[in-house]
């Protein structure tokens, strides 16, 4: 039952209790003393009960409604922020390079709610050395999804480190294994990372490691693979020049490749 049903059926029984109470000595008294009697009683009963019960129409938890102005203020914000973060899109299109930005976009993504932008930017930050654990969740959820699918080209084969350069290589140094068009962009078409405590390392590059959109292992002929060895985040550099790079590799040859760290 609604709760203003509930009110006025409260409101009929306290008065007719009050009216009992009131007009039961009057009964043998004149009739206009016992309509007085009623009307005395009816609005002090509804007024006791409204004090105990409120306004049984009012919801104090209710929201008001959002303003015509409100809303379209808050629409043109958050278009604002969408046109910041397709522009930050563009520029990193022609520096690929910087993981700071890729973080940024990544999050800013996130926060627009388009989840699959989100991830893709986010495996380039993290390619380049950028954590966060936010995000970092994000793509394993992700990758779960798809566990055990493998779509379109793969690239597979071992990294190992030369014996004459171990010792400079510690246990939390980052290796990182990718691929690059031969005759494409300047970012990687996969990329995986692993910690070199790992090594060697049978790595296999396929689609779903894409860092963008659309730039996918399949939709080339040749790459380069490299694998190197880094420290304190930064995917661009090689620790002390340790890497390793294959020759063009016909990705349709499915071959497997060995490289060596030195």
């Amino acid at each position: 039952m609604e709760v203003s049903g509930v009110f006025w059926l409260a409101i009929i029984a306290m008065v007719l209790v009050a009216v009992g109470f009131v007009a039961w000595p009057l009964l043998k008294s004149r009739r206009k003393s016992i309509l007085v009697a009623v009307a005395v009683a009816v609005p002090v009963a509804a007024a006791a009960l409204y004090s105990w019960l409120g306004s049984p129409d009012v919801d104090p938890t209710a929201q008001r409604p959002m303003s015509t102005a409100t809303a379209n203020t808050t629409n043109e914000r958050i278009g604002s922020v969408a046109s910041m973060v397709d522009k930050l899109a563009s520029r990193l299109r022609d520096n690929p390079e910087d993981a700071d930005n890729w973080l940024l976009l990544a999050r800013s993504y996130k926060h627009l709610n388009r989840v699959d932008e989100a991830i893709d930017a986010y495996k380039h930050a993290e390619a380049l050395g950028q954590f966060d654990a936010d995000l970092a969740e994000l793509v394993n959820l992700d990758n779960s999804s798809s566990e055990n699918v493998v779509d379109g080209a793969k690239i597979y084969g071992n990294v190992k480190l030369a014996d004459e350069v171990a010792s400079v290589v510690q246990p939390t140094d980052t290796v990182f294994i990718f691929a690059k068009a031969v005759n494409g962009p300047p970012a990687p078409l996969a990329v995986l990372q692993r910690p070199a405590s790992e090594l060697p390392i049978d790595f296999l590059l396929n689609d779903s490691q894409s860092m963008i959109a659309g730039m996918k292992l399949s939709n080339f002929e040749e790459v380069i693979v490299t694998a190197r060895i880094t420290r304190g985040g930064d995917a661009t550099v090689a620790l002390q020049g340790l890497e390793a790079k294959s020759e063009i590799v016909r990705i349709a040859d499915n071959r497997h490749l060995n490289l060596t760290i030195k």
